[in-house]
């Protein structure tokens, strides 16, 4: 339910602050909206990271948390169930709210997140009215940016049976099993050693797993991350085996 301040005796008994009671926090402010919602926000003035609760009423009082720091959402969750999920329209309908926040270092921390405000905001108090805020543009998260991409492959693969899954990443996870393919064609033809060969093909298989995660968005392909791996490990192993026996001869 959205929260509206109509006055200004409202506005100054919106948020009241103390010392916060959670370990790595320096103040706390806190409001109850009159609809029963519940706001906290602790704050961390050393490492500029805000802790932001929220407790609907309509929602039968379950909490939210949120984590920011320097304007990045690093945890979203239900205090509860630990379950993590986004909170914008939880915490978007408190904007005007957050307006009203006397401190500017808290609302520069949060950094525009869910809509909300980066700097305060009061009304004009020669009206009866709110002045406009107008949208803010949204930090960019690459939390937020992972999770969001991380949706759409949900949904986009939904519909899809497991052999229609692997024909469509078959032509990405054969171009990098290509690259482990040069690169063991440069080292049979001398172009690379084996401690090239095993850094290159140990770097290849890391990377091309972060790259089906992060990029791709998708489970790496662990047949060929144990390829490329194993290829890695083999080199390493005869490597090992020739100094070994060097001391024979």
């Amino acid at each position: 339910m959205a929260f509206s301040l109509p006055d200004e005796r409202e506005l100054r008994g919106l948020w009241r602050a103390r010392p916060s009671t959670i370990d790595g926090y320096q103040r706390c402010y806190f409001s109850e909206t009159p609809h029963g919602d519940r706001i906290e926000i602790d704050f961390n003035y050393a490492r500029q990271m805000a802790r932001i609760l929220v407790a609907l009423d309509s929602d039968r009082g379950r909490e939210y948390i949120s984590v920011i720091k320097s304007g990045t959402i690093i945890q979203e969750r239900e205090l509860a169930s630990k379950r993590s999920l986004d909170l914008t329209s939880r915490m978007a309908v408190f904007a005007k709210a957050f307006a009203g926040l006397p401190d500017a270092n808290v609302l520069r921390v949060i950094g525009g997140n869910y809509g909300l405000p980066i700097l305060p905001h009061l009304p004009d108090l020669r009206g009866d009215r709110w002045r406009e805020i107008r949208p803010l543009t949204r930090v960019w998260s690459p939390v937020r940016y992972i999770r969001r991409r991380l949706k759409a492959r949900r949904e986009r693969e939904a519909g899809r049976s497991f052999w229609e899954s692997l024909v469509h990443r078959l032509p990405a996870e054969l171009a990098d099993l290509a690259i482990g393919g040069a690169l063991v064609w440069a080292y049979l033809n001398q172009w690379l050693n084996l401690t090239e060969l095993a850094g290159y093909a140990g770097a290849l298989g890391v990377f091309s797993g972060a790259l089906d995660w992060v990029w791709r968005q998708r489970d790496p392909f662990l047949p060929k991350v144990l390829a490329l791996m194993g290829v890695s490990a083999f080199a390493v192993y005869t490597q090992v085996q020739y100094r070994m026996w060097a001391i024979f001869l």
